[in-house]
């Protein structure tokens, strides 16, 4: 029998915790890039309530991570106008690793842009993003890549000092 958490083949979530973590509806914003409405990208608020497109690099916060849709497969993107599907809370999910980007197991990881997830880089505090995963597997690929992740959507960036 395998260890530790298996990818499953056309969903993004792989653990809840028992409830912690919540599959909610939103509508994609008009602001959204379709192309980029992927399952295991990271969203944001669009300028409606209820409505989300693709975090940018380095999101003060954000509303959550798109889960495949229910009639979808892992690599279909949401149209614009679409219901989504979008993790929220405390889970592990498979999400979508920048390419070329080297995380090792426990690297903290931010946005990225078109709502893709990059590692924490040393910066300066309020220049670089909430901390919103931590990485399960490594990678180094040149590639996308899809790795394990503990995620949550309750995490922000400090404010730099004023």
């Amino acid at each position: 029998m395998p260890q530790g958490f298996i990818k499953p083949a056309n969903r993004v979530l792989v653990d809840d915790f028992s409830g912690q973590g919540a599959v909610r509806e939103f509508e994609v914003g008009a602001n959204a890039t379709a192309a980029k409405m992927l399952p295991g990208n990271c969203v944001i608020v669009d300028t409606l309530a209820q409505n989300i497109k693709e975090a940018g690099a380095k999101a003060d916060s954000i509303t959550g991570v798109l889960e495949v849709g229910p009639t979808n497969k892992l690599t279909v993107a949401y149209a614009v106008g679409d219901q989504a599907r979008v993790l929220q809370g405390h889970f592990i999910a498979q999400i979508r690793l920048k390419a070329s980007e080297n995380v090792s197991i426990e690297s903290l990881l931010v946005s990225a842009a078109d709502g893709q997830f990059a590692k924490l880089a040393v910066g300066v505090i309020g220049a670089q993003g909430a901390i919103i995963a931590k990485a399960l597997e490594a990678s180094n690929v040149t590639t996308i890549a899809y790795i394990l992740a503990e995620c949550w959507t309750s995490g922000f960036e400090a404010a730099a000092a004023s």
